[in-house]
């Protein structure tokens, strides 16, 4: 399995180095990583090898202004090769060690193999041990069919303030 993980363009532990410097640099509001602002982004000075677009994107949650760290890591129309990317991310994140302050975390959840019939499925990774510090980070990882026939796979790192299980912001603005 470790193989076909190699086979697949861009994914040599570049995801887990990109994800690992962003939360990393959640204390600071990101602050050292965010590059020129664009029309309705901020650029990422985080890159990850052939990824299709990074970026930090700014929305509003409960009347305040809130950063996301997106990256698209691939689109194609071959749902077997959409199935392998989000495979070997998921490999890269599950149990990605993170300092944040004084205290190091890893990042944690359960992994569901996506089939043909699901146009939409998100794995959204928890900072373990939790506290009141990192419940609202979430990093979450999708596989996202766009039409007409693109599989989109992609990480997002955003704030939550709700306890929830809907998905996070969905990769559509790339």
């Amino acid at each position: 399995m470790g193989q076909s993980q190699l086979r697949i363009p861009g994914m040599k532990n570049e995801l887990a180095a990109a994800v690992k410097q962003v939360l990393e640099d959640y204390p600071n509001g990101y602050k050292n990583l965010m590059g020129e602002p664009g029309d309705s982004s901020i650029r990422s000075k985080v890159s990850i090898g052939d990824a299709e677009n990074i970026q930090f994107v700014q929305h509003s949650a409960s009347g305040r202004a809130v950063l996301s760290w997106q990256a698209l890591l691939l689109t194609t129309d071959e749902h077997e090769v959409a199935r392998k990317k989000f495979r070997a991310a998921y490999q890269q994140l599950q149990g990605l060690s993170v300092k944040m302050g004084p205290r190091t975390y890893k990042l944690r959840s359960k992994y569901d193999l996506p089939d043909l019939d699901q146009k939409f499925v998100a794995l959204v990774f928890e900072l373990e041990p939790a506290n009141s510090y990192t419940e609202p980070v979430k990093v979450e990882l999708q596989l996202n069919f766009q039409m007409p026939m693109d599989w989109m796979v992609g990480v997002i790192v955003y704030d939550r303030d709700r306890k929830d299980n809907e998905p996070g912001r969905v990769l559509r603005s790339f």
